[in-house]
């Protein structure tokens, strides 16, 4: 409607929840004022925007709520019969505003109340004889809102708001005031209505102060037996068989009592939490309305928090070693979480000794003194759990003894350049772990010394040195380091068999 606005091009425009622009449809009424309107199609927020002369006008934009329809439907003795002078009723659902309803009669029209709620009925029995809703906590007073359209109930008893549980789709339960027994105004409400043919007045019964028997509590939940290092645990304290009462719990472990946190779930259900710092065992005291429940202490185990498939080992220490030298490897812990480390190691008939140094930032390093040879067995647990790899076969070698070894063969010989065999054997079985090396002085760039075994764990080796020369040669033959028995073993190579022969007699002589 235009007022004293002047002349002027009026425009208006709706947008959709989705943003487009929707068609109007303007029709001018009789005293200058124009009606618009519009067919939403999808429930949601809408703009209207409405200028006039390029300016916005008061109050403008204007935002429409448009609801998603619903299937109106209308049922009951009301809509067929009625009898003159009585109320006649009917019911309609599926509506969310009040619905227009007109009851033309032959000669008038009749006046109809309409009052929003769920479907009436059902009240006797739940009400006593004259009347009033009855409370008690044995009584089930359930409500079904299905065919009463969207909406929300709720009321008051006395001074008290009421409260409802919703139990299933549609369907809600009247949750028991905890208010003084006798006489009380009873008010329910849908969508803010009265709600039809309730109670205006509710009694509500005394109960019987209930009995405390501790013994009917009960405990429940992993938090009882087993915890974690490190991590929340809980259990649950159940005392609505028990009447009133609260609960108390005294958590203790070898050295200090720890903090259990109580959350109260309502109906006199507890749930109890707590986290262990340590991996000891603790001692729980659970305790109703100041008397200790059967079973307890009860005794919670408490295992670490780590984490033995990230540890980490590494070093020739977990494969192989030599009796009487410390055999070393390497351990990181650092994405296992706290935990503790543990080495153990056994050989055939003895167990070996074990040392763990710590570096300080949570990686070891292992050192096993074994104290015979043969295979061991390395165990290695982190928080009592086996690490990738646990247990180990360490091969343990026996400590070299060079005095084992036996050289033989006519390389070590004397002997004829042109006929010559420069090849000897080292017979190392028995001499332990070690190592060998075989040096040879002689005529510079006369010779070039060859070493060959048949697999690389044989324990014999052939070697050779091809003299080109001949003169005076010195064989240095040593294990792990020690000369062996003979060592360093003179040999002459000439040039002819006499001379090879008085170099015999010579020898002989002496």
């Amino acid at each position: 409607m235009k007022v004293d606005a002047g002349m002027a091009d009026l425009d208006v425009t709706a947008t959709s929840p989705s943003g487009q622009e929707i068609p109007l449809q303007v029709t001018p009424l009789n005293d200058g004022a124009e009606m618009i309107e519009f067919s939403p199609s999808v429930p949601g927020t809408y703009m209207i925007n409405v200028t006039y002369g390029g300016c916005s006008v008061p109050g403008s934009p204007v935002i429409c709520t448009v609801d998603a329809a619903g299937q109106a439907r209308a049922k009951g003795e009301g809509l067929l019969s009625g009898h003159v002078g009585k109320p006649a009723h009917f019911i309609v659902t599926g509506t969310r505003s009040p619905p227009a309803v007109q009851v033309d009669g032959p000669d008038s029209v009749s006046k109809a109340t309409i009052e929003a709620g769920a479907n009436p009925g059902g009240w006797s029995a739940v009400c006593d004889d004259i009347g009033r809703l009855k409370l008690h906590p044995s009584n089930k007073i359930s409500f079904d809102t299905a065919e009463a359209g969207p909406g929300e109930i709720n009321g008051t008893i006395g001074d008290h708001p009421l409260a409802f549980e919703m139990t299933s789709s549609n369907r809600l339960k009247l949750v028991p005031p905890q208010i003084s027994g006798g006489e009380h105004r009873l008010e329910i409400l849908f969508n803010g209505t009265p709600f039809p043919g309730a109670p205006k007045l509710a009694v509500v019964q005394d109960l019987e102060p209930p009995v405390q028997d501790s013994s009917r509590v009960l405990l429940k939940g992993r938090g009882l037996t087993s915890a974690k290092c490190g991590e929340e645990v809980s259990f649950t304290i159940d005392g609505s068989q028990a009447g009133n009462g609260t609960p108390k719990v005294q958590l203790f472990s070898p050295t200090s009592e720890l903090n259990v946190m109580l959350q109260h779930l309502g109906d006199s259900v507890y749930r109890a939490s707590y986290i262990p710092l340590t991996p000891d065992p603790l001692l729980m005291t659970v305790s109703w309305n100041g008397r200790q429940l059967k079973g307890c202490p009860l005794q919670i185990n408490v295992t670490s928090a780590a984490d033995a498939s990230r540890v980490i080992c590494s070093g020739d220490g977990l494969k192989h070693g030599i009796v009487g030298q410390e055999i070393r490897s390497f351990i990181d812990t650092r994405r296992a979480g706290p935990g503790e480390l543990t080495a153990h190691c056994v050989g055939p008939h003895k167990v070996a000794y074990c040392e763990l140094y710590d570096h300080g930032d949570a990686t070891f390093t292992l050192n096993v003194k074994p104290q015979e040879s043969g295979r061991h067995a390395l165990t290695i647990k982190y928080a009592g759990e086996h690490v990738p790899g646990s247990p180990f076969t360490l091969r343990v070698s026996g400590a070299p003894d060079a005095s084992k070894v036996r050289v033989y063969g006519p390389g070590i010989e004397h002997g004829v350049l042109a006929t010559f065999q420069s090849r000897f054997i080292c017979d190392t079985r028995g001499a332990g772990a070690g190592q060998l090396t075989v040096r040879v002085r002689g005529p510079k760039g006369a010779f070039r010394v060859e070493m060959q075994r048949e697999t690389q764990k044989d324990r014999i080796i052939l070697c050779r040195y091809d003299p080109t020369e001949p003169g005076d040669y010195r064989v240095e033959v040593r294990w792990a380091g020690v000369l062996v028995p003979g060592s360093p073993f003179p040999v002459k190579i000439v040039d002819t068999q006499d001379e090879l022969l008085m170099l015999t007699q010579i020898s002989y002589n002496k």
